[in-house]
């Protein structure tokens, strides 16, 4: 399966889609959210959705750009096909933002096929992520040899789609060689939970729609609480504590990533505390 995502991804790159794409323009989306995984992106396109001019995929997360390029444009285009006529259209597929080999071509297929796209990047306290991705992984019944927190730098799988996911800068700087910094829109999950109002009109003024918050939010003004904590088996995995050891050997490694992305974003170093 492996060798025919390649292919697929090869043929891609090499322009074979493009009639394809140019027939069904109108119904592809013109923004993306693109990560980071468990930095609320589900919160936040359960929000957008209820905009009255904002069609999200279905699923939302599809994935496309990467392991699922091989199920072809049609299938790509049909995720959209009941938003044809809504003015925006997005998806938020956390894989696009991660280390994973499967989707490290993903900036690269989105420049060219959807070059006037609008990047959303939303992102949290990275150890803080950290520790709710491995509990996700570590979930009843989802990735049942998922190694111990301790082993968090030692198990060479948990380093890569895991804590490389909070290397936020380096996975930016991915899809800043192919798309102008005015395309892309970074955010954070504190911002969005401490200001949901605020933080939606300046990302809704971003992608160009009407910066209307009222019914993307509940009727106490809080965020759609459509995926609490807990919902997909996180409640039954306890938080684990980091070693002293540990939590050093991770922030060594992501500490000067996390502070050019803090710089990039306009925030001061101490926004978060590694």
């Amino acid at each position: 399966m492996k060798k025919i995502i390649n292919q697929c991804i090869k043929e891609g790159i090499n322009l074979r889609h493009q009639t394809v794409v140019d027939e069904n323009r109108a119904v592809l989306p013109n923004f993306i959210i693109i990560g980071a995984a468990k930095s609320a992106t589900t919160t936040l396109a359960n929000a957008l959705k209820r905009h009255p001019d904002i069609f999200i995929s279905k699923p939302k997360e599809p994935k496309f750009f990467g392991r699922n390029y091989a199920k072809g444009w049609d299938w790509y285009i049909s995720r959209f096909r009941k938003g044809e006529g809504i003015k925006f259209r997005g998806e938020a597929s956390t894989m696009y933002a991660s280390q994973l080999r499967s989707f490290r071509k993903a900036p690269k297929l989105m420049s060219i096929y959807l070059p006037d796209v609008k990047l959303i990047y939303i992102v949290r306290h990275p150890l803080e992520r950290i520790v709710s991705q491995w509990r996700h992984y570590s979930s009843p019944g989802r990735h049942p040899n998922c190694a111990d927190f301790s082993a968090l730098m030692s198990d060479r799988r948990l380093r890569t789609l895991i804590v490389g996911c909070s290397m936020y800068y380096k996975r930016l700087n991915q899809y800043r060689k192919f798309f102008p910094d005015e395309q892309i829109y970074c955010m954070t999950f504190e911002d969005l939970l401490d200001s949901p109002r605020s933080s939606l009109r300046k990302m809704l003024r971003f992608i160009g729609a009407r910066p209307k918050t009222r019914k993307l939010l509940d009727a106490d003004g809080c965020l759609p609480r459509d995926n609490q904590a807990g919902a997909k088996g996180r409640g039954h995995v306890d938080v684990p504590e980091w070693t002293p050891t540990v939590r050093q050997q991770v922030t060594r490694i992501i500490q000067p990533d996390t502070e050019r992305m803090l710089e990039y974003m306009g925030k001061p170093r101490d926004y978060w505390t590694l």
